[in-house]
């Protein structure tokens, strides 16, 4: 069980000043919070949703959730990048839960940017190195 809340906030909520999202809410369960909203979640193991309110950004996060729906996430990552190099993977480089749950952010973040997969992954993934977490 990867404790989002209690491990990582701080990481969290730096990296959300970053990109002007000011607020994080923590909800035990993303899916039930989503439902009583009548939010869509674009993929079934998404634990993080960003939303506007009142001109601000929010990011939803579940505060607690299994190792495997990161590991999912990875993996598709993975298959993606495949597609595109198959010589070069930076799903290999996301070797700690820190870098997973800064890729997972990053990529709810550019969610609402870009439409193609690909496409959001490369930008994370650029992101991510001029950030310097790939050089931690």
């Amino acid at each position: 069980m990867i404790f989002i809340q209690k491990d990582y906030d701080d990481i969290l909520k730096a990296l959300g000043k970053e990109y002007f999202i000011f607020r994080i809410d923590y909800v035990p369960d993303i899916k039930e919070w989503a439902k009583d909203r009548k939010f869509e979640l674009s993929e079934p193991g998404q634990f993080l949703k960003l939303i506007s309110e009142d001109g601000s950004l929010i990011m939803v996060i579940q505060s607690d959730i299994k190792d495997e729906i990161l590991n999912g996430i990875i993996n598709g990552l993975f298959v993606r990048w495949s597609l595109k190099d198959n010589v070069n993977n930076p799903a290999d480089t996301l070797n700690s839960i820190k870098k997973r749950l800064v890729y997972c952010f990053l990529k709810e973040y550019i969610r609402t940017r870009l439409d193609e997969e690909l496409a959001q992954d490369e930008w994370v993934i650029k992101e991510m190195e001029k950030l310097g977490y790939f050089t931690e």
